[in-house]
């Protein structure tokens, strides 16, 4: 008896892939072609160069936002204050998740005024222009004065689409300017895999920030990042547990109670009844608690990720965030006070308090005599090295997310609020 026919095996789908595409040539002009080696060789010789060193050596192909992210924070040496693989404190994108969660990022990308919360809330001095707020001469300032140092460096906002590429919105730093065939501009890719590092006139760059970006209907821009004036915060175990999604909503009660108090007792005692209770209102967490668990699987599948050592660095961080809450409890004035809250949450609750009433827009909000009475009455705690380091490190996060909001028009001001910068 002859063997059954066997049907056919289905047809796997083919699945569209790409490899690179051509830069337009109308337009750019490749890094590595002949043209591009005399653009870079006028550049170095103009001093233009001096952005590409540091940033050439931090060189990634990853999301975009995040990609131009990190290689700027490791381009100026910020201290993430976090282990990235024991011992080596170094910034990944996995870091970046302060201000929008990473798996949102990577289907969504992030706008100009996210990337600007992000860059404070990890260490940098920012200052963020979109197009309707910034003049062509002013543009090709800043590049010139970016690419002519190592202490600044320039991110920019700008659409691919305006300069001939497939895509829309897209971030990149500046690498390098001539002042060759009317002004040139060295764009380092990073998103290599789509196209190469290039050469483009900074005029059509300066065009390229104008189209708008359909999720903020405001034009793209740049934003030039520097250290900051103030000295870089020590390693913190904590951070906070809020992102630009959730955080307008939760900011305005505790943002009306500091432009309605009359005193340091109601204040503390208001805020206190709202961040004991079951809401979902923010506090702070351990990095490890509060981070996405995608975040912890995609550093274990790492080729490089030691999972014995990430379970002793895991363990010894745990241990620290043990004796930081014993030390509070001792220490702190601010968490004594707080009578009504849950021991368990009573450290987080007083790091988020101290933070929260250091915030500059908070501050602006109180009462001169409330404002006042909050300086004197936090002193002690704030005077004290282990509570300021974790204080302090919130406070940025909070203020970052507090300007990256009112940026968007999502964090709404209270009529009477007191403070200049958050009444315009």
């Amino acid at each position: 008896m002859p063997p059954p026919i066997q049907a056919p095996l289905p047809t796997p789908p083919v699945v569209s892939s790409f490899y690179m595409r051509e830069l337009p040539k109308d337009k750019l002009v490749g890094y590595d072609t002949p043209e591009g080696k005399k653009l870079f060789k006028a550049a170095l010789l103009e001093g233009g160069l001096e952005a590409f060193f540091p940033l050439s050596q931090q060189f990634l192909t990853v999301i975009c936002g995040l990609g131009t992210l990190c290689m700027i924070l490791n381009a100026l040496k910020i201290d993430p204050a976090a282990t990235w693989r024991k011992p080596w404190r170094w910034f990944t994108q996995e870091m970046l998740d302060c201000c929008r969660p990473l798996e949102w990022v990577k289907q969504n990308g992030i706008t100009l005024a996210e990337f600007t919360c992000l860059a404070k809330c990890n260490g940098l001095d920012a200052t963020t222009r979109f197009a309707d707020q910034t003049s062509f001469e002013e543009f090709e300032q800043a590049v010139k004065d970016c690419t002519h140092s190592t202490e600044q460096l320039l991110a920019v906002s700008y659409s691919r689409a305006s300069l001939g590429q497939t895509g829309t919105g897209h971030f990149s730093p500046a690498g390098g300017y001539t002042s060759e065939n009317g002004g040139m501009v060295l764009i380092l890719d990073v998103a290599r895999f789509k196209y190469p590092s290039y050469w483009v006139p900074i005029r059509a760059l300066y065009e390229a920030l104008i189209p708008y970006d359909t999720t903020t209907n405001q034009p793209r821009g740049y934003c030039i990042l520097r250290h900051p004036f103030k000295p870089e915060p020590a390693p913190a175990l904590l951070v906070l547990n809020a992102t630009t999604t959730i955080w307008p909503s939760l900011y305005a009660p505790l943002a009306e109670v500091a432009t309605s108090a009359t005193s340091y007792e109601s204040l503390v005692s208001t805020l206190g009844e709202i961040l004991r209770s079951p809401s979902g209102l923010p506090t702070v967490t351990s990095r490890y608690e509060g981070a996405h668990p995608s975040t912890l699987t995609m550093l274990s599948k790492s080729p490089s990720f030691d999972a014995a050592e990430g379970a002793k660095a895991h363990s010894e961080y745990r241990r620290g965030v043990a004796r930081l809450f014993r030390y509070f409890a001792e220490n702190s004035t601010l968490y004594k006070e707080l009578k009504t809250a849950d021991d368990l949450w009573k450290t987080e609750i007083a790091v988020f308090m101290l933070a929260l009433l250091s915030a500059k827009d908070m501050k602006e909000r109180m009462l001169a005599t409330v404002r006042e009475e909050v300086e004197k009455r936090l002193s002690s705690d704030l005077a004290d090295k282990t509570i300021k380091t974790e204080v302090e490190n919130v406070r940025r996060q909070i203020e970052s997310l507090t300007e990256c909001s009112m940026e968007d028009g999502t964090c709404s001001r209270p009529v009477g609020c007191r403070g200049k910068s958050s009444c315009s």
